[in-house]
C-alpha cells in the first residue's frame, strides 16, 4: 500500500509533512520496534511503561520505510529523513495507530457480522454462549476474548481482553480470509480507553453490568462509564444496517446507554428479570444446581424452558444476552435457546471438578468483590453442607475492593481460606493484610502458599460440602514479582481430590 492511501484514507489523524514521501510503498503496519521489517511503517504510541518514541530508531535500523511520531515530537526526528525515512506525523499516534491499521489490512470487520460484548463481569461466558449458538447453527465464528483469541483452525494466547488495534485488524483480516462470518469480541474498558477498537465496524454491541472495577485505571466509577460506554457511542457511529444494543434492564447503568440511543437510529433489545424487558426470565423458574441452570425464558410472547449446561444464577443474565445478540444476527429464537444449551463448560467459570468422595470443587475467575458475592451467592442456593472458599487478591491492582472481598469471603462461606493470587510486585502478606482489615468472624484461616490453601480446603471437605477455588479461572500460572509460573487451580484441586483417601 503506498503512503499516499494511508494519509488520504485517514485525512484529520495522519499528516504528512513530505509530499515526496507519498508515493513509497510500505508492507506492514507496527507499534513494537522489535516487529518492525524493511518497508513497514512504524507508528510510536505511548504504552503503560515504555514510550514507543525511543524506539523509532530501533525500528529504522531494522528497515522501517516511514515512522508515525506525535505531533509535538516531530523536531526530535528530523535527522532521519537525511536517511531517506518518512516522517508522518499525528496528534494522537494512537488513534492513527487503529486507522491506519484498519485501512492496511483493507477493513475487515466492514465485512463481517461484529458483536462487541463489554461490562464488569460475564463477558467471557457471553462469548461462550454465543459462540456456541454460531456453531450449532454452522456459522464459522471467530471469538477474541479473555481465555484466548480463536477461530475454526487456530488458537492463539490472549495476552490481554482485547488486543491492540493493530492486531485487532490483522486478526480480522485473517478470520475473514479463513471464511470467517462472525466475529464475538470482548470488549474491556482499557481497551475502550485506548482506541483499541475505535475503527471496528460493530452490528451488535451487548453491556453486562458496571460494578467497582479497574478504578485505579479509571479513577472513579463515572469515568470508568464513560469508557464502557465508548463502545455504545462506536455503535451509533456506524454505518451497518440493523445495528442493535443488547442491554440488561435490571443494570441502571445499561439503563442510562438505552436512554441515549434513543433517537441513534440504533435498535434495542432489553434483557433481565423485570417486566417490560423484551427478553424476561421468570425469576420463580430458575433452578440452580450444581450441574446447570434451567429457567423459562418469555419473548415476544413466546416461552422458552432454557436447560444450560453450565452452573451458577449469573449464566442468567449472561445466557440471556447471548439470545438477543444471537436474535440480533439474525437466528431463530428456538436456534438461539438450542444453541446456548449446547455449550457445557466456560473455562474458569464455575468450572466444576467432580470427585469420588462426595464433595464437589469449582473453580471461578470471580476476582472482584462483585463477582466474588455474585458466585457465592450462586454457590449458595445450591444443595451443600459447607461452603469452604479459597481465594485472594491480585497485586498491583485496585486495593480498595480487598477489605470488601474478605467481608464477603467470611459471610457467605462456613469457612475461607485467605490465600495469594498474583502479588505481581506486590508484598504477598501485604495484600493479605489488606484482605484481614474487612473480616469480623472467625471462620477463616490465612495460608499465603496457594498450593498449601488449596489442599487444606480439599482435605477439609466432606460430603456435600462444595469448595469455592476464586480469582483465577482459567488462568495456568501465577506471577510473582515479575515472573509468570506455572500454576492452575483445576489442575491443582484435582491432584489433590485424586490423592485423598475416600471418605
Amino acid at each position: 500500500m503506498k503512503i499516499a492511501e494511508l494519509v488520504e484514507k485517514s485525512l484529520g489523524f495522519v499528516i504528512c509533512p513530505d509530499e515526496d514521501g507519498l508515493s513509497v510503498e510500505i508492507s506492514g503496519v507496527e507499534y513494537d520496534s522489535r516487529k518492525a521489517a524493511p518497508g513497514s511503517l512504524f507508528v510510536a504510541v505511548m504504552g503503560y511503561e515504555s514510550d514507543g518514541h525511543s524506539f523509532v530508531r530501533q525500528a529504522i535500523e531494522k528497515g522501517a520505510a516511514a515512522v508515525m511520531v506525535s505531533d509535538d515530537r516531530y523536531g526530535e526526528f528530523r535527522d532521519v529523513e537525511n536517511k531517506g525515512v518518512i516522517i508522518l506525523t499525528s496528534s494522537d499516534t494512537r488513534r492513527a495507530l487503529s486507522m491506519a491499521s484498519s485501512v492496511f489490512f483493507r477493513n475487515p470487520s466492514s465485512k463481517m457480522h461484529i458483536t462487541g460484548v463489554t461490562g464488569t463481569n460475564g463477558k467471557t461466558s457471553f462469548t461462550y454462549l454465543l459462540e456456541s449458538v454460531f456453531q450449532s447453527q454452522g456459522i464459522r465464528c471467530g471469538v477474541m476474548g479473555t481465555v484466548n483469541y480463536r477461530w475454526p483452525g487456530n488458537e492463539v494466547e490472549a495476552p490481554n481482553t482485547t488486543p491492540e488495534s493493530r492486531d485487532i485488524q490483522e486478526m480480522l483480516k485473517k478470520m475473514y480470509d479463513s471464511g470467517v462470518t462472525h466475529v464475538v469480541m470482548e470488549v474491556s474498558s482499557h481497551a475502550l480507553e485506548l482506541s483499541r477498537v475505535i475503527d471496528v465496524n460493530f452490528n451488535t454491541a451487548v453491556f453486562t453490568n458496571l460494578t467497582g472495577e479497574h478504578l485505579d485505571f479509571h479513577g472513579d466509577m463515572e469515568t470508568y462509564f464513560s469508557a464502557k460506554n465508548k463502545l455504545f457511542q462506536f455503535l451509533a457511529g456506524g454505518d451497518k444496517p440493523g445495528r442493535t444494543a443488547v442491554l440488561n434492564v435490571d443494570d441502571d447503568y445499561s439503563v442510562r446507554i438505552g436512554k441515549e440511543l434513543r433517537d441513534s437510529g440504533v435498535s434495542i433489545l432489553n434483557y433481565g428479570v423485570s417486566m417490560g424487558a423484551d427478553i424476561l426470565a421468570e425469576n420463580s423458574s430458575v433452578k440452580n444446581l450444581i450441574t446447570g441452570l434451567a429457567y423459562k425464558l418469555e419473548f415476544m410472547g413466546n416461552t422458552f424452558d432454557v436447560s444450560l449446561g453450565v452452573a451458577g444464577r449469573f449464566q442468567l443474565y449472561n445466557s440471556l444476552a447471548a439470545f438477543g445478540a444471537a436474535v440480533a444476527a439474525g437466528m431463530e429464537p428456538d436456534a438461539a435457546v438450542s444453541g446456548i444449551e449446547k455449550l457445557v463448560n466456560v473455562p474458569g467459570r464455575l468450572e466444576v471438578i467432580d470427585s469420588s468422595h462426595g464433595f464437589f470443587a469449582v473453580v471461578d475467575y470471580a476476582h472482584t468483590s462483585d463477582a466474588l458475592l455474585k458466585l457465592l451467592q450462586s454457590v449458595k442456593e445450591m444443595e451443600h453442607s459447607r461452603i469452604i472458599t479459597v481465594f485472594g487478591c491480585g497485586g498491583d491492582r485496585d486495593r480498595k475492593k480487598r477489605p470488601e472481598m474478605g467481608r464477603i469471603a467470611v459471610e457467605y462461606s462456613d469457612f475461607a481460606i485467605v490465600t495469594s493470587d498474583n502479588p505481581r510486585t506486590e508484598n504477598p502478606d501485604a495484600i493479605i493484610e489488606d484482605v484481614l482489615k474487612g473480616i469480623e468472624r472467625e471462620n477463616y484461616a490465612v495460608e499465603p502458599d496457594r498450593e498449601r490453601a488449596i489442599e487444606r480446603a480439599v482435605s477439609m471437605a466432606e460430603a456435600n460440602d462444595i469448595i469455592v477455588i476464586a480469582g483465577k479461572g482459567h488462568e495456568n500460572y501465577q506471577i510473582m514479582g515479575r515472573e509468570k509460573i506455572h500454576f492452575d487451580d483445576r489442575e491443582t484441586a484435582s491432584r489433590f481430590i485424586n490423592e485423598r483417601p475416600s471418605l
